[in-house]
């Protein structure tokens, strides 16, 4: 794929990815990490080391401008973002131990389990 395809090609997911986060509050790593992998051809690891750097700044934007316009729950906030700290460092740790087919298959079921209990939680 020649260069300049490919920039045109990320602008185009970045801003997708984007809207995404923004618009449902989630999405960046769903869809961004698997997309990465399908499109660039790059590796499992990589690609989610990358996604979440990517996923930083979307996320600090879209959490300002909800807690600008008042949709944002502080009382939750402190504690729910100490205990994403740990968690991310832990998971950084492991994403270095684990093998990557082992990564993709968590990842997998993550999504899975995601989706079902928002399904449920739509028709209940």
């Amino acid at each position: 794929m020649k260069r300049w395809v490919q920039v045109i090609l990320l602008l185009i997911l970045g801003a997708f990815v984007g809207f995404v986060n923004g618009f449902l509050g989630a999405g960046g790593g769903m869809l961004l990490v698997p997309l990465i992998i399908l499109i660039l051809k790059m590796p499992t690891k990589v690609a989610h080391s990358t996604a979440i750097l990517i996923i930083l700044p979307i996320c600090i934007v879209s959490g300002i401008v909800y807690a600008v316009k008042g949709g944002f729950d502080f009382a939750i906030f402190l504690p729910c973002l100490i205990g994403t700290i740990i968690g991310g460092v832990v998971g950084t740790f492991l994403l270095k131990k684990l093998r990557s087919d082992i990564i993709t298959v968590i990842f997998s079921l993550s999504m899975i389990v995601a989706g079902v209990m928002m399904i449920v939680r739509a028709v209940m």
